[in-house]
């Protein structure tokens, strides 16, 4: 096991002099070392900041804002997409209405819608990513702070694992 970041190590890789002078974009950085910090070290530098968890708060609501404006734009360019494929098979749709069209036109012209709705399923299968990766980025967030502020004030961080073969 490593030994613990000392209080001069912590404010040399924070690059301050004083934890008084931690800023509200070094906070995160100050949250990730806490499980790694002396546990002295690690009450101290909270009580000479003592607006800790407001800021860590604060943080997380910008980032949360910041996430949902980026869930938001998908949502307006998944839209758009969906729309634009939905005008294509409107349009073929149409097309196939002319009886004078020989099996080979219908043919294609049905291959094609049939090839609009892949593609339709496909960009639902990669939105349906994106957002799960949004959301793994925001649980990691909130867990890294919750996880440094926990071992910090003295909280048992570990997880402990079901050894599963033993099960059967």
């Amino acid at each position: 096991m490593s030994r613990p970041l000392t209080e001069q190590k912590v404010l040399r890789k924070l690059n301050i002099e004083d934890f008084r002078y931690l800023t509200k974009d070094k906070v995160i950085t100050m949250a990730s070392m806490l499980d790694k910090m002396d546990p002295e070290v690690a009450k101290k530098a909270i009580e000479q900041f003592p607006d800790f968890s407001n800021t860590a708060k604060e943080i997380l609501n910008e980032y949360k804002n910041a996430l949902n404006k980026g869930l938001e734009s998908n949502r307006e360019s998944v839209e758009s997409y969906y729309d634009a494929c939905k005008s294509i098979i409107e349009a073929l749709q149409k097309q196939l209405e002319d009886e004078k069209l020989s099996f080979e036109e219908r043919k294609y012209i049905i291959d094609e819608m049939l090839e609009v709705s892949k593609m339709m399923g496909e960009k639902d299968s990669e939105n349906k990513k994106f957002i799960a990766i949004m959301e793994g980025l925001g649980l990691a967030a909130v867990g890294l702070v919750i996880a440094g502020l926990s071992s910090a004030l003295g909280g048992n961080t570990n997880i402990e694992t079901i050894d599963t073969e033993n099960l059967t």
